[in-house]
């Protein structure tokens, strides 16, 4: 869904809820150990998000063969549960990168074209007030450069939180304003464009989305606590509980339709970190699809500087570049990074909206990643 980065939340403060673990990679389930030195690091810099208001925080990394996961503050404000690195949370836009892979991966096999227009899969449905699916391409769509309006700021979404929307209505509600700027001379981020992409994997498969992200993504890499869910607001699992500025606790309030293939996904650190890896590291893609995931351009979305390609950032940091995605559902908020190599990760989330726009809690999230993905 959007990144979320709308205005300040809740100062909550948790002292002495702290949790390292570390596993080889591959292993079954963590054995609680010593932390190492970069366990200490990541440690302090997690606790200092919780001081700055972030309920909870959990922090995978991965140097080599080594997995490790730290945690601070609680899933839970109500109980008081400390975060658990093996609870669900939606990951929001981090679905952009599953999106992507599946519609790359449907081109490879000639099923459709990125140069095929929006127009030939979806006849219709991009139209009205200047806006023309037969100028937009599917990789427009996946690049963000269409010039799109988004939807998700319309009143109507937030207005009735359980509402169902279908994949139409959402694209319907952008349609009622014009194009940002014409297709493919600008860069605009709107979850439109992977709403119509999910839609064109269903038209050109027969199958539904989550069909194809099970058959495709999720069953091949083993994403055992991954799932799609596209109407019910209910988690399969044990849970991340999130929260949205004064709406408190929101878990589960809102229905996952208002974002579907855009910000959908319900996931596990682990799952994200291992479904990551083996894209930047091309086991899903072959090589020409994977020149088009990582052909970027420089954009600067409302303060996180980056390079975005099709549904994957590239982020500079001082040990040299990181591939991701990040994402923001009310309650949700998630960054990920992967070297090139996938020998070096990071995943980064916290139950709580909008935290970042404070200038402290901005400046403690970047010192974190740094931390996390190069120390």
């Amino acid at each position: 869904m959007a990144r979320g980065r709308a205005a300040a939340a809740v100062s909550v403060v948790i002292a002495g809820t702290a949790l390292v673990t570390t596993v080889a990679a591959g292993a079954s389930s963590a054995s609680a150990v010593g932390p190492s030195g970069l366990d200490r690091k990541v440690q302090g810099a997690a606790e200092r998000l919780v001081a700055d208001g972030a309920p909870g925080v959990i922090v995978m990394t991965r140097r080599g063969g080594r997995v490790s996961h730290v945690t601070a503050g609680v899933s839970d404000k109500a109980t008081g549960a400390p975060m658990d690195h093996r609870l669900l949370f939606r990951i929001a836009s981090v679905t952009k990168s599953f999106t992507s892979t599946v519609v790359l991966q449907l081109d490879a096999e000639r099923r459709l074209s990125l140069d095929d227009t929006v127009e030939k899969w979806l006849p219709g449905v991009v139209q009205g007030n200047g806006n023309d699916g037969s100028k937009i391409t599917i990789r427009q769509l996946l690049a963000q450069t269409g010039g799109l309006n988004e939807y998700v700021q319309d009143p109507r979404i937030m207005s009735d939180p359980a509402r169902v929307w279908t994949p139409a209505e959402l694209v319907a509600i952008a349609m009622e304003k014009p194009p940002v700027h014409a297709p493919g001379q600008g860069w605009n981020y709107a979850n439109t464009n992977y709403v119509l992409a999910g839609m064109i994997i269903e038209k050109a498969t027969g199958r539904t989305a989550g069909d194809e992200f099970q058959r495709r993504v999720f069953g091949p890499l083993r994403l055992r606590h991954t799932s799609y869910p596209t109407t019910s607001p209910a988690f399969p699992g044990p849970y991340v509980h999130g929260y949205y500025l004064q709406h408190g606790d929101v878990s589960t309030l809102i229905s996952p339709s208002s974002a579907r293939t855009s910000g959908g996904i319900v996931s596990t650190v682990d799952d994200v970190a291992r479904f990551h890896r083996a894209l930047f590291t091309g086991r899903l893609l072959p090589a020409e699809q994977m020149r088009e995931l990582r052909t970027v351009r420089p954009v600067n979305d409302e303060g996180v500087v980056e390079d975005y390609g099709l549904g994957v950032a590239r982020i500079k940091f001082s040990c040299g570049y990181a591939w991701g995605h990040d994402g923001g559902f009310p309650g949700y908020r998630t960054w990920t990074y992967t070297s090139a190599d996938g020998r070096r990760q990071a995943v980064i989330t916290y139950n709580a909206s909008a935290l970042e726009n404070g200038e402290k809690f901005r400046a403690d999230l970047g010192r974190l990643a740094e931390t996390a993905f190069c120390a």
